[in-house]
């Protein structure tokens, strides 16, 4: 990734567009800080302001994408929880990991505010990938081999009886 791919994914951030990032993205931006700091130690005097300059933008287009993109996050898991669906294609792994922490936090807090029936779960062991499916919860799963996941007990036995998932024991 060179620096107008970094920039462009920028613009789009800031055009409000949610578009799929590389997964290295974050780390990429580190990366050419890092090498832009070292640089900079032996540069003369013009370079070394145009590095320091670099290193402030990349900065800034770090932060700011990052802020857009979490606030999408936050927006979608807000959705989620209206009941609508939402598409996780777009994120990286990183974000699909803090929308759906967010989710079940978000939805934990509904179960304690309006003191929703405890659904019954089960933990089960995935065997194969499975196509994405909807649970009865209403929550979009997207599966694959040796995940470990609670799924509601109908969706885990449906899962089990037909040989994609074990159920796994748990003590408490």
């Amino acid at each position: 990734m060179d620096i107008d791919e970094i920039i462009a994914i920028w613009e789009s951030c800031r055009n409000g567009e949610f578009k799929k990032i590389p997964e290295d993205f974050y780390e990429t931006i580190q990366e050419m800080i890092e090498e832009r700091e070292r640089i900079k130690s032996s540069a003369d005097e013009d370079e070394y302001y145009r590095l320091e300059d670099e290193i402030r933008t990349l900065k800034r287009i770090r932060k700011d994408v990052f802020e857009a993109r979490v606030n999408r996050i936050l927006r979608m898991a807000w959705m989620n929880m209206c009941g609508c669906r939402v598409d996780e294609d777009s994120m990286i792994e990183a974000e699909r990991n803090l929308y759906r922490k967010i989710v079940e936090i978000l939805e934990k807090f509904k179960a304690l505010i309006f003191g929703k029936k405890k659904e019954e779960k089960v933990l089960v062991k995935i065997k194969k990938d499975i196509p994405e499916f909807e649970g009865v919860d209403g929550r979009i799963y997207r599966l694959k081999r040796e995940d470990v996941v609670l799924l509601p007990k109908l969706n885990a036995k449906a899962l089990i009886e037909g040989g994609l998932a074990e159920e796994v024991e748990f003590r408490r």
